[in-house]
């Protein structure tokens, strides 16, 4: 179906040979202005972002539900999770999905980087003031 709508224009130039010119190009121009409309939502439908599988999961958010003896649980999109983290998340912290390996989720909680980022900048403007 969709390669029909690639070859339509082509087609469609049939109507030239077979109706008169004034109604061919009326037919024409409409079959070139559905094309164009049905061209231009294949390619934004064909640029939105992931939404399933592993890619849609990455940046989602999940909440701690388990955090000892080694065993890292999060729920998320209705399911629990085994998870891995640098850090300790708490139980019911919300944590960031930044990775997913087989069955297991990388996590980092919610405000981390952004905190790094931060500090960071107050010591680079600490050593414009000290300079």
């Amino acid at each position: 179906m969709c390669h029909i709508l690639f070859v339509l224009p082509l087609i469609g130039l049939v109507l030239f040979w077979v109706l008169p010119l004034q109604q061919a190009m009326l037919f024409y121009s409409l079959i070139l202005i559905v094309c164009a409309a049905l061209y231009w939502l294949m390619w934004k439908d064909f640029w939105r972002p992931v939404t399933t599988g592993a890619e849609g999961m990455i940046g989602g958010k999940a909440e701690v539900i388990q955090n000892g003896n080694g065993a890292l649980k999060v729920f998320f999109r209705g399911e629990i999770w085994d998870a891995m983290s640098k850090g300790e998340p708490s139980v019911g912290q919300k944590v960031e999905v930044t990775g997913v390996e087989r069955m297991t989720l990388s996590v980092r909680p919610v405000g981390e980087a952004l905190t790094s980022s931060i500090s960071g900048n107050q010591n680079h403007h600490k050593n414009k003031e000290e300079v």
